[in-house]
């Protein structure tokens, strides 16, 4: 989710061309997206009272509100502890790995939080190999301490990219400032880097929460049920739309709550990085023996959020007979993937334009639209719904026998219940991409003749082609890994590899969950790979030292 929120927007100054077309109707239709849900989900949550939900605030309510707090708080600790130490080694030393580091270290991303607690459980229990080795010793992963750990290690990645950014952009200046008049290390990062680098931090632990917050997998799985499971189960086992519309409401709000964080926290991180420094600080030296520890503190992370899992995943894949390959469900996964990152990439491209280019109105609808960030997929699969059957019942009243059928999941209501909650993560990458190009490009341009259409086809887009790529991978990733709105929302007949995996481990059948599994981390991972180095910027670090 919001790994567009990596990249730093430079000015907002306005393109001196016109473009040829009015991009304000994509910042509409973006913004559209992202609130009619909401709205038809507000309707039917106060539609009238819910017998469930009474029985809810009497039964199951409390615990739900309490694993969402404990593992929010949980979780926001174990990505501060894990991201910062390594974003500051990687930003301010030199030692073995350190490049590799500097985006590999973004890659447990691309397994999803469900998938790692399989493998985690897999291994933990008895019969696994880390029961075994540890006689026992060690407590299975379950439970909320069992999906505080797994969410820890899936997220941390957040964390560390907007600090690793915060320390190499600004207050460097500061921190060496400090070790002249004399502070040791550990007091020039604690005193001077840290408090300087805090905005940005707090950016990268609020999309952690959001991302924990918006989880059912694991949460599931592991038995630590959160607001999302119970909206789930009021959904779909007791078949209470108003007691799930308002139990999505509450999870809605803590996660605008904690949107609002995150878009404060980057302001205040935008203005702190303008003072800044405009290239990397010069980095130390280590000794050998601290430079390996460095490099062993920078692998412990990606170890146990990556390939520890993944290795345990290829296990597990190759010892378990295979009784049919989930074929469908790989092509399932690519089609709703695929489909979503380029609809996406184009939404958000012309999102940014309007944002760049158009009005008050042009930029306000934007903003509407980077809201999606603080939509689960529960959230945004039943305000689908509850939208589907508001079009239908208009359409009944006023078409009657003739009125087609369009309440209900498909296909197309995947498509757009995406693009409700990711179509916000590809205008971050569109926006900085087009913020980097140079008014006079488009002066020359102009001068030699270039219509506004020619500008953005022979200039625009090939400049900004990195960004939109990026938007495209990061809108794939989310799509592929996204579990709740696909099982709301997809057709009975239609797998995904997603899907698939959890009906697997559903059944305790974590052997043949491997196999889905793997194929998502084994997709997820080259798109996640190129999206790291795009947004680590490890072409212009290895260039500049």
């Amino acid at each position: 989710m919001a790994i567009s929120a990596y990249a730093v927007i430079p000015g907002r100054s306005r393109f001196p061309i016109r473009l040829g077309f009015s991009p304000t109707p994509f910042a509409v239709a973006a913004a559209l997206i992202c609130v009619a849900p909401i709205g038809a989900l507000l309707a039917i949550s106060f539609g009238g009272a819910s017998e469930h939900l009474r029985h809810l605030a009497d039964t199951q309510l409390g615990l739900y509100a309490w694993n969402s707090a404990a593992l929010a708080v949980m979780t926001a600790i174990g990505t501060v502890v894990l991201g910062v130490p390594a974003a500051w080694l990687v930003a301010r030393y030199r030692f073995p790995g350190r490049s590799f580091f500097s985006w590999g270290l973004a890659l447990p991303l691309a397994m999803p939080a469900y998938v790692a607690a399989y493998a985690w459980v897999s291994m933990t229990a008895a019969g696994g190999p880390v029961y075994a080795a540890s006689g026992g010793a060690l407590l299975t992963v379950r439970g909320l301490i069992g999906a505080a750990f797994v969410f820890s290690f899936a997220y941390y990645p957040y964390v560390f990219l907007l600090a690793r950014q915060a320390f190499e952009t600004h207050g460097t200046g500061a921190a060496d400032a400090a070790r002249t008049l004399g502070a040791g290390p550990f007091r020039s990062f604690t005193e001077v880097a840290l408090p300087l680098a805090r905005p940005a931090i707090m950016a990268g632990v609020a999309l952690a929460v959001m991302e924990t917050l918006a989880d059912y997998g694991a949460v599931d799985f592991l038995g630590a049920p959160t607001f999302t499971v119970g909206i789930i189960r009021a959904w779909g086992s007791f078949g209470e739309p108003a007691a799930a519309a308002q139990l999505a409401l509450i999870l809605l709000f803590a996660m605008m709550l904690l949107f609002g964080v995150e878009r404060a926290a980057r302001r205040r991180r935008s203005i702190a990085e303008r003072g800044g420094r405009n290239h990397p600080p010069p980095r130390m030296t280590l000794s050998p023996a601290k430079a390996w520890l460095a490099f062993a503190l920078c692998l412990a992370p990606l170890a146990i959020g990556l390939i520890v899992p993944g290795g345990r995943l290829v296990q597990l894949a190759i010892e378990t007979e295979v009784l049919r390959f989930p074929a469908d469900a790989l092509r399932g996964t690519l089609i709703l993937a695929t489909a979503s990152g380029l609809i996406a990439a184009m939404l958000g491209l012309g999102a940014a334009y309007a944002a760049r280019t158009g009005g008050v109105f042009a930029r306000g609808a934007v903003r509407a639209a980077h809201a999606g960030y603080a939509i689960p997929g529960a959230v945004g699969a039943l305000g689908v719904l509850a939208l589907l059957a508001f079009v239908q019942s208009m359409a009944d009243v006023g078409l009657g026998a003739a009125a087609p059928a369009i309440a209900g999941g498909g296909v197309l209501a995947l498509l757009f219940a995406y693009q409700a909650r990711f179509a916000a993560a590809a205008i971050g990458p569109a926006e900085s991409a087009l913020a980097r190009i140079p008014p006079s490009l488009d002066h020359a341009a102009r001068t030699l003749g270039a219509r506004p259409g020619g500008v953005i086809l022979r200039v625009h887009l090939p400049l900004a082609f990195g960004g939109i790529a990026t938007a495209a991978l990061l809108v794939f990733i989310e799509v592929m890994k996204e579990l709740p709105a696909t099982m709301i929302l997809r057709p009975i007949d239609f797998e995904t590899l997603a899907v698939t995996a959890h009906n697997y481990a559903s059944d305790e059948r974590l052997a043949q969950a491997a196999l889905p599994s793997l194929l998502l981390v084994a997709i997820g991972l080259p798109a996640m790979i190129i999206v790291a180095r795009l947004v680590s910027g490890v072409g212009r670090s290895e260039a500049a030292h």
